[in-house]
């Protein structure tokens, strides 16, 4: 027997919540949804009306219980992609026939970011989410001494460093003043006019995810100790890499470099996708150490972090429009976009292209999305005779009402059909994808573990924008596929 299904529609759902929400929403009585609205959000958050506002949503934000608020016309999908991110059956179905033994934990628990030190001497740094600095010692952190005061200094230090880089070029302006408003919930999302996010979501931000240290064997058969972040997926790409060989009913694929990272969002934190997406580029800069690899030697920047690199790019003259739109996102919870994350490259010298994409009468905006990334990734692809291309090229940001993910590849199904697979934010790797990390495997229906991140004619074609952002640098100096 199958999940509980709509009486009204064929969605279908195997938890409740999101089985009563789709309904609610999709087909209520009296013709507006009951659950929780925009609205309702801003005076829940204690939002102040803003003078001059603009894009009011056409649609009622809904707020999962993941924390996160969604438009209403995306809500059913985002229920969909929850089971999936739950899934697990799928896994018995994949034989594990090789790879390094999976890694083993430590005695010491997971504790928090910033409360151990590598204990060997191995290439890595484990410090608090706001620190970018190689640990400066060998010697284990003690349990009690979870908060450092000198990495909280150094922390401080490698931020104004980071700040300052760039700061004594001219002054540019990525985008012009051309009679710039104060956005609105259409842009910014339900919290677009508030000055503070709440208080423990701040905390939980400063804090970061939880890091754990592992034993594992590297490639070379050697026992090293590594860092797991609690929020961050590493080899995601490799596992991909061999589905999409396995998958039967797909003629050619496409994939960036295996280096990126999936970074998702942290317990009941909402709608960070633009800052997310943001540290998943920038892993890829660390992996393949390409431009502006060394202004990020440790662990990856945090959201506030982000927050303040934005706002200082701003206050030094690039693209002091996105200051004016959205009233500061400092300490805040408004949603950043493409402009955002140009401006954050570009005030640390990290060349990068934005591109905007509209429906036309000659060809649906989601077969222009299909042939851009195709393209892109044909232009880095040195072997074009194999089923499965693994390039070397950056993931690209792309935003959406609403929403923002990560591309990092293309598939072209048998029947000529196109999808884009992406690292959503929004999502954690299933338990199935989180077995095969590392391994070499034979999946009896890979499909079922693709599916969560492949998003493709239903998907897109609720929208009639898109904004894609690449960076110009697609050379990589670190490891590749070759050393997977």
């Amino acid at each position: 027997m199958g999940p509980p299904s709509c009486p009204f529609c064929s969605f279908s759902n195997s938890n409740p919540y999101f089985l009563a929400q789709h309904v609610e929403t999709l087909h209520p009585e009296d013709g507006e949804p009951s659950f929780v609205s925009r609205h309702f959000l801003e005076e829940e958050a204690g939002c102040k009306e803003a003078t001059t506002v603009q894009g009011a949503p056409s649609q009622p934000y809904i707020e999962c219980e993941c924390g996160e608020a969604i438009v209403a016309s995306d809500f059913e999908d985002h229920a969909q992609l929850h089971s999936a991110e739950a899934a697990d059956s799928a896994a018995d179905m994949a034989e594990i026939v090789g790879g390094p033994a999976l890694p083993t934990q430590l005695s010491s628990t997971d504790r928090e970011a910033g409360s151990v030190e590598p204990t060997v001497s191995i290439s890595m740094a484990i410090h608090s989410p706001s620190v970018y600095q190689f640990a400066s010692s060998s010697k284990p952190r003690q349990p009690s001494q979870a908060v450092d005061h000198g990495s909280q200094h150094a922390a401080k230090d490698r931020l104004a460093l980071l700040l300052a880089s760039n700061a004594s070029g001219k002054k540019r302006d990525v985008a012009k003043h051309r009679n710039a408003k104060r956005l609105g919930e259409a842009e910014l999302g339900p919290y677009a006019h508030e000055d503070q996010m709440p208080a423990w979501l701040q905390r939980q931000l400063e804090r970061g995810a939880k890091v754990t240290i592992v034993n594992q064997i590297s490639h070379e058969g050697q026992l090293v100790r590594l860092e797991r972040v609690a929020n961050e997926a590493k080899g995601v790409l490799s596992v991909l890499a061999q589905l999409c060989e396995q998958d039967h009913l797909l003629a050619k694929v496409y994939l960036c470099h295996p280096g990126v990272q999936h970074v998702f969002k942290m317990a009941k934190e909402g709608g960070f996708c633009g800052y997310r997406n943001i540290q998943m580029m920038i892993s890829y800069v660390q992996a393949a150490r390409s431009q502006g690899h060394e202004l990020f030697p440790g662990r990856l920047p945090s959201v506030l972090d982000l927050q303040e690199l934005i706002e200082s790019a701003w206050d030094r003259g690039i693209n002091t429009t996105g200051k004016v739109e959205t009233g500061g996102i400092r300490g805040t919870r408004k949603y950043i976009g493409t402009p955002e994350a140009q401006t954050l490259l570009t005030s640390l010298s990290i060349g990068c292209e934005a591109s905007a994409l509209n429906d036309t009468d000659h060809r649906p905006v989601h077969e222009q999305v299909y042939d851009y990334v195709e393209q892109y990734f044909i232009d880095s692809t040195t072997n074009p005779a194999t089923k499965v291309c693994k390039t070397s090229s950056a993931p690209i940001y792309f935003q959406h009402q609403g929403h923002s993910l990560t591309i990092v590849g293309l598939e072209i199904r048998k029947s000529g059909n196109r999808n884009l697979l992406v690292f959503d934010p929004s999502f954690k790797p299933s338990p199935g994808i989180q077995r095969l990390l590392g391994a070499k495997f034979r999946a009896a229906a890979p499909e079922k573990l693709l599916k969560a991140y492949r998003r493709g004619d239903r998907y897109l074609g609720k929208h009639s924008s898109f904004e894609l952002l690449r960076l110009c640098d697609r050379r990589s100096f670190g490891a590749g596929w070759d050393e997977l």
